[in-house]
């Protein structure tokens, strides 16, 4: 069919497998390989952090103006202010960022599969701190 272009039989067989490889294989490793990187933990954990942080703002608020209307005070010790502000700018970088490896495959969008595979290799994954069972030490 295409051999006026020069494909060969061969040639589709190696495109249906590299295909079928992306397909069963490809994305996941992809997937993988991305919220296992440092960039993107590290930016979950800030979220993580900053989510933690706007709770427990809001506990000792709550907290503190129960106890304070016994005692005739209007504001908050120890609030921060900037938690909700924070935790706002971290959402928003983090849902803008094109994750570094995704830019890597951008730069080269005609790499072979070999390299494409070489890309996706994971050394060892692991978890954020904060999510893993030893948080708490």
């Amino acid at each position: 069919m295409y051999t006026e272009w020069g494909i060969t039989v061969d040639d589709n067989q190696k495109l249906a497998k590299e295909r079928y490889w992306l397909i069963t294989e490809g994305f996941w490793s992809f997937l993988t390989a991305v919220s296992q990187s440092e960039e993107f933990k590290g930016s979950l954990e800030r979220i993580y952090r900053a989510y933690r942080d706007v709770g427990y703002q809001m506990g000792l608020k709550d907290g503190y103006a129960y106890f304070a209307q016994g005692l005739g005070r209007k504001e908050t010790p120890l609030y921060n202010s900037k938690a909700k502000k924070q935790l706002s700018k971290l959402d928003k970088e983090f849902g803008e960022k094109t994750p570094a490896l995704l830019e890597r495959i951008l730069e080269r969008p005609l790499m072979s599969i070999d390299e494409l595979k070489a890309l996706l290799t994971l050394t060892r994954p692991s978890s954020p701190k904060s999510l893993s069972s030893d948080a708490s030490q």
